[in-house]
């Protein structure tokens, strides 16, 4: 049996001890849920993101108010539950019951033209031409980094986190920030997610062999077969630039993934304005090549999209861009929207998901701010909503 150690989080009360939770060639264990509440009121996450508070909230949100059957687990002996679509469900204990609240149940992306992706490439087993005969095409391994500390990667993961429950899409979380781990500490008890340790060579190989297990899962001894995995989210930690090196360069980490699991990769990379940000990006291209699809989050709480001058005026990102596509992967860029200050510390005070700071009455402000942020994000999620695995967004 392999073991993941995992660092305490920076909560004052981590109700479980996970330090010696064990990790089997078989099966991600399940973790009990952090419920702690920090004890400084202020945004000490260095990926908070704020807003104009004079920011108004966009008039073109429309909202649904269809209900639907909460999804369940149809094995019974499955080790790994079913992930928990929030999306127009009824939910137990998150829903809103007041008859008179103005939570609605679900929130419906802007308007936003999708431009289809034709990803043809030639060196990756599953073929985009495919697409509507061959459902392995939508099999992703999502891959959230930011090198540079601070740069909103735990942001964007929990609102492509939220973005998967509300449409209804299955996924598998692994949070390998050990230091800060969001998708844990907001979003274990809402969706399957599950702690990481990559902190060395034997952890890696460890990571390496349960993610085939992992998609694809064995008969048990009963004789009925676990259901497989075609979506995983994977944030990272910060820093992690020279493990995922070795685990590509060392490892054939993109050659498993792309022919022993069946799965193409989307690397999202989340920058700010800063130059450091640039150079980490062509780093990360060197030994990744064009064998991903690559999307560039610019976070807004840095600046408009015209101040990230740095990346849009570069040459090396053109040549870069121009050659990915050119194996019929994608390279593209989208922006990740502010959130007010007061919006985002309530959260982070509270452990709440952003389904969550819709259902609360205790600050309408809150409730607007997160309206907003969560439709103004999803609607940048939704014309390449391919690369991060989502077949159908339920609001079309």
């Amino acid at each position: 049996m392999m073991i993941i150690k995992i660092a305490n989080d920076n909560n004052r009360n981590t109700g479980n001890n996970l330090a010696d939770q064990p990790f089997t060639n078989t099966q991600f264990n399940n973790i009990a849920p952090n419920n702690a509440i920090e004890e400084n009121t202020s945004n000490t996450d260095p990926d908070s993101t704020a807003t104009d508070p004079d920011s108004p909230v966009p008039d073109n949100i429309a909202l649904n108010n269809v209900t639907e059957e909460k999804t369940s687990n149809t094995d019974p002996d499955s080790p790994v539950p079913d992930n928990i679509a929030l999306n127009n469900a009824i939910e137990e204990k998150a829903s809103n019951t007041d008859p008179d609240s103005p939570v609605p149940d679900n929130i419906a992306l802007n308007n936003v033209t999708e431009k289809k992706t034709s990803n043809t490439q030639s060196n990756n087993p599953v073929s985009e031409k495919d697409n509507k005969n061959n459902p392995e095409q939508l099999r992703r391994l999502v891959m959230v980094t930011g090198d540079k500390g601070g740069v909103g990667k735990s942001t964007f993961a929990r609102g492509l986190a939220q973005t998967y429950i509300d449409n209804a899409v299955k996924f598998v979380g692994l949070d390998a920030d050990n230091s800060n781990p969001h998708l844990i500490r907001f979003y274990e008890k809402a969706a399957n997610i599950h702690r990481l340790d990559i902190s060395n060579s034997d952890k890696l190989d460890e990571f390496v062999d349960n993610l085939k297990e992992l998609v694809y899962p064995k008969s048990k001894e009963s004789g009925k077969n676990q259901e497989e995995k075609s979506l995983i989210l994977l944030e990272t930690p910060s820093q992690f630039l020279p493990t995922l090196k070795i685990l590509i360069t060392e490892m054939g980490f993109l050659d498993v993934v792309n022919n022993k699991c069946k799965m193409r990769v989307t690397i999202v990379v989340v920058i700010s304005t800063i130059i450091d940000c640039i150079t980490q990006l062509l780093e990360l291209y060197s030994f990744c090549g064009d064998r991903v699809d690559y999307v560039i989050v610019k976070n807004s709480f840095y600046g408009e999209a015209e101040q990230f001058a740095f990346y849009d005026s570069s040459e090396e990102i053109k040549v870069i861009e121009q050659q990915v596509k050119a194996t019929g992967h994608d390279f593209t860029s989208i922006n990740m929207p502010k959130l007010a200050k007061k919006s985002y510390d309530y959260l982070d005070v509270k452990n709440l998901t952003f389904r969550q700071g819709l259902e609360q009455d205790e600050y309408p402000s809150v409730f607007g701010r997160v309206l907003s942020w969560l439709n103004n994000f999803k609607g940048q999620i939704k014309p390449k909503k391919d690369l991060f695995g989502i077949e159908k967004i339920l609001s079309e």
